[in-house]
Order: structure tokens, then sequence, then C-alpha cells
């Protein structure tokens, strides 16, 4: 399974796992910095979650990472291990291929030695054609192409930008009803007025028509 290859690269790297549950392997290199495997998802095997310390800021990001301000949707499994502790700012690294997983290994060593991460950039061949991409496939997050969120009333809280970022993800960048990518918004799928959460599972991708048609119905 790729999963455990990027364990295995990792180990090999960096040493023996320090920790494994059900749900993860993590290692400890060093006091101050830990890697954790995601071993309970994505259920498919064609990439792998790896988790990270959030780096300093005047570091670049890895284009292929989402971020989770301090616990914010974070793995409950990453808070034992050194610098993703509970109310810390996390990577969750989406790895795909043997580049990205050698990338993302450089950026480790970067990042741990306090030098200047390397550039870490998805891996896609030239000849990918973007209408071939299913929803069995990872949908890259562009942050650029996201819908900006609209004015909200005082009342209802803000969609925290770490789910939208997974929302969009989860949903292709299309609407869930008619597979579309023009005028997309976020819709609470049990409306904010009946009690709905401004959570990844209550909320999905809709065009402006599909969400106009579903009004203020679950």
């Amino acid at each position: 399974m790729f999963k455990d290859h990027v364990i295995d690269k990792i180990s090999e790297e960096f040493g023996a796992p320090s920790r494994k549950t059900v749900k993860v392997t993590a290692l400890d290199i060093g006091s101050n910095f830990g890697v954790v495997v995601q071993t309970d998802q994505p259920n498919k095997d064609d990439y792998a979650f790896v988790w990270l310390q959030y780096p300093p800021d005047s570091e670049s990001l890895p284009e292929i990472a989402l971020e989770y301000a301090e616990e914010s949707g974070r793995h409950s499994n990453t808070y034992p291990s050194p610098g993703l502790e509970q109310g810390k700012p996390a990577l969750k690294i989406i790895v795909t291929c043997a580049e990205e997983l050698a990338d993302l290994i450089s950026y480790t060593h970067a990042i741990m030695s306090f030098k200047a991460p390397p550039e870490f950039k998805a891996n896609s061949s030239p000849d990918s054609d973007p209408e071939s991409i299913t929803e069995d496939i990872l949908i890259r997050v562009d942050v650029s192409s996201m819908p900006k969120p609209q004015p909200i009333k005082p009342c209802r809280e803000v969609i925290p930008r770490a789910v939208q970022r997974e929302v969009w993800q989860r949903d292709g960048g299309r609407c869930v009803e008619c597979n579309s990518n023009a005028k997309l918004c976020f819709d609470h799928i049990v409306p904010f007025s009946k009690g709905g959460s401004n959570t990844v599972r209550n909320l999905q991708l809709l065009c402006e028509r599909c969400n106009l048609l579903k009004g203020n119905r679950i």
C-alpha cells in the first residue's frame, strides 16, 4: 500500500516509528519535531496524509498542504507528537507519488535544521487533462479559484478557512448536485437557521442555481 511505502521511506530517513495506533504511525524526530502518517484515512491507496508542525511564518508552505489553525479539524492522534501538540497549528501534507514523498523528506530536513525549505509543489504531468479528473482522484486546492465568502449576518459565525478548503477539496471544486464549477458557494446541509454548524460534515459546494432551488430545506 502507498501509505506503507510512505512510512517505510520516512523511517529509513529518520528512524523507526516511536508510536503506532490503529489510526496513525508517528515518528519523533528529536525532542521538538514529529511526523505523523495517518493510516485510518484516506480509504483509497492513491495517496497518503502526513502531518507536520507549522513552519515559521517567514517560510513558504508546500503547495500540497492543508493548513490547520490550532487544533481546528486536526486529527487528535497527532497531539502526542512533538511540535503537533493540541492548540498548535499544523500542516496536513497530501502525498500522491514518489516525487512528492522525496520533496516531503527534503522539506522536513530543512525545517528541522532551521534552513529555508526547498520549493515544494504538486507533481503533475504536463499531459494531464483537467477534464479527466474524476471524483476518485484527489483534487488539488487552488485557493485563488475558491469562491469568496459571502457577506454574513452578524449573528452567524464565519466558516473557518481551513473548513472551506476541506469542503472544496472533498467536493472537487464542483457543485455536488449538477457538477457545475460556476458561481459556487458553501451551503449548509442542515441550514444554519435550523441549528446547522460550520463543520466539514455539514457543508457542501452548490452552484448558485442549485443553492436557490434548495432554499432553506435540508
